[in-house]
């Protein structure tokens, strides 16, 4: 095995951990969305965070690069050509096995508590001088194949490649198109391109042509994933070709001692990114006021109250612009019990507000349905059910809302005008036939006449009391009630803007609700924006100060 090591330079300090990698931000998020987002993907978030707290608690003085891949892609060969001898025998020869072999440059005893963690307990240490000088610190792991029959061995895989710092996927010409289209793990790498690299092994069976029109048909099917961006190198791990560049690239990764930091914050960003795709604009998540209203004013029944308003009013009016001698007869004749009954029935024509629940539950779910439609089921089935609860109270405070409107109209002073000159022509006629009367009866018994002067040419002041008097009430009344219908009209339509008020008014508690639910979800939707561009933001520094350290 011909092997040429990396480099060697001082490796740096490794980096603060606070702030760069989103974890608080996924932590905001995480409160946000609970109730609110898949109950999965909120346990995802918890398990990263736990994940990434646990690792970074480890030490950060070493890098983790997890070697894996598919079987007959020559994992175990190439860690032996990065670290310049066998510590991990090839798959033709090493036993079955459910556990990774880890191999540590420098001082194991330092990177102990982190293999502990990682539960890698099968060990190799390779002193990190000569060539390998550059690799101090890197903890390689060699994995099971992630495709093996035996589920142990791809297990220990899957949840070492989600513990490691650096990921290398090691893919052979032959199988290579398989494992990016079938594993499924490629899918989810798209923000992972600082810590994952590809190394395209066994490259020596393909003669140059062949190796690059391979090389650019990977670089195709790794574009199709998002990782457009991502290192690929051709290797050959029997003899070296490319084992030097791969090896340069992991030092470079290594000595920066940013791979831990980077691995979290792609992490986070895959998650944060998955939320921010299945929420709404913050903007869309408001409540529906027209429905709303719609739903308030079918509910109270506005048309039949205004309708029974304007008949009080007419009702209301007609009495008190009707005859005062038909009053007088009623008052004299009906009796206390009558007058009584009478007195209730003038009441009973008030329309008497009345909020049809199961009308505004209906109306209040339509209302905050175009928010829970856009948002993941947790929170839709959040705003509906509080929406539902909320029409109890919602309908008792229209209520309350609606019984202070002044639905009797008060008495207009034109009502009490017509009235007195209508009770004053009536008098006047009432004075004109009983001075005919007593005329009529006077003359029967041949006494003395009664005198009646003339008034106008013929006409007797007893004749014209009663003429005029009695068509003076007719057309006094006639022109009330014909002004009652446009003053019903005005009192309709005032109760319409006072009704419109009260219902516009309404909800201020009962709706709290169901208000603050949407303000949470937009704060969710919004932070969840955020939080994807914080984190990419980070990374863009992140990487440029990569950039400029591996250039420098």
């Amino acid at each position: 095995m011909r092997w040429a090591g990396a480099s060697a330079e001082a490796p740096t300090r490794a980096p603060s951990a606070a702030g760069d990698t989103g974890l608080d931000a996924l932590q905001t998020l995480q409160t946000l969305g609970v109730g609110r987002l898949s109950p999965a993907l909120i346990e995802e978030m918890a398990q990263l965070q736990r994940r990434a707290r646990e690792r970074l608690a480890q030490s950060r003085e070493h890098v983790v690069i997890a070697v894996a891949g598919g079987t007959g892609s020559g994992k175990s060969s190439l860690v032996n050509a990065l670290v310049g001898e066998e510590v991990s025998a090839p798959g033709v020869r090493r036993p079955t096995t459910d556990h990774a072999v880890a191999v540590t440059v420098g001082e194991e005893d330092g990177a102990a508590g982190l293999l502990d963690w990682l539960q890698v307990f099968e060990r190799r240490s390779v002193p990190a001088s000569g060539g390998r000088g550059g690799l101090a610190g890197a903890v390689i792991l060699d994995l099971p194949d992630i495709d093996s029959v035996v589920q142990a061995h791809w297990e220990v895989a899957e949840r070492l490649i989600e513990r490691c710092d650096l990921l290398l996927w090691v893919v052979d010409p032959v199988k290579y198109a398989h494992a990016l289209a079938h594993e499924g793990y490629f899918a989810r790498l798209a923000h992972h391109t600082e810590v994952l690299m590809v190394a395209l092994n066994h490259a020596d069976r393909l003669d140059p042509g062949d190796r690059e029109s391979c090389l650019d048909h990977l670089r195709e099917l790794l574009g199709r994933q998002g990782l457009q961006a991502v290192e690929l190198l051709a290797t050959d791990a029997v003899e070296g070709e490319g084992v030097s560049a791969l090896a340069q690239r992991i030092a470079d990764r290594v000595r920066e001692r940013r791979a831990p930091l980077e691995r979290v914050r792609a992490d986070v960003a895959e998650l944060v990114v998955r939320a921010a795709a299945c929420l709404p604009e913050p903007g869309s998540l408001e409540l529906d006021g027209e429905r709303l209203v719609t739903a308030q004013r079918q509910a109270v029944n506005e048309t039949e109250l205004l309708t029974g308003a304007a008949g009080a009013y007419r009702q209301i009016g007609a009495r008190a612009l009707g005859s005062p001698l038909k009053r007088m007869a009623i008052g004299l004749f009906s009796g206390a019990r009558k007058r009584s009954a009478a007195m209730a029935g003038t009441s009973s024509t008030l329309p008497r507000p009345v909020v049809a629940e199961p009308v505004l539950r209906d109306g209040l779910l339509q209302a905050v349905e175009p928010a829970a439609a856009r948002m993941p089921e947790p929170a839709a089935e959040r705003l509906r059910d509080l929406a539902a609860a909320a029409a109890a109270p919602h309908a008792g405070e229209l209520r309350g809302r609606l019984g202070e409107l002044a639905w009797s109209p008060r008495p207009r002073f034109w009502w009490r005008s017509l009235g007195t000159l209508r009770g004053a022509g009536e008098a006047a006629a009432v004075i004109g036939a009983l001075w005919l009367a007593v005329r009529g009866v006077v003359e029967w018994l041949a006494l003395p006449a009664v005198p009646a002067p003339a008034a106008v040419g013929d006409i007797s002041w007893p004749f014209a009391l009663l003429a005029g008097g009695s068509i003076g009430s007719l057309l006094l009344g006639w022109v009330g009630r014909s002004l009652l219908g446009p003053g019903a009209r005005r009192h309709e339509r005032q109760l319409a803007r006072q009704v419109i008020e009260a219902v516009a008014g309404a909800g201020g508690t009962a709706l709290a609700g169901v208000r603050e639910e949407l303000a949470q979800c937009q704060r969710l939707s919004s932070r969840a924006r955020s939080a994807a561009t914080e984190v990419a933001a980070a990374g863009l520094r992140q990487e440029g100060g990569a950039g400029q350290s591996r250039s420098g």
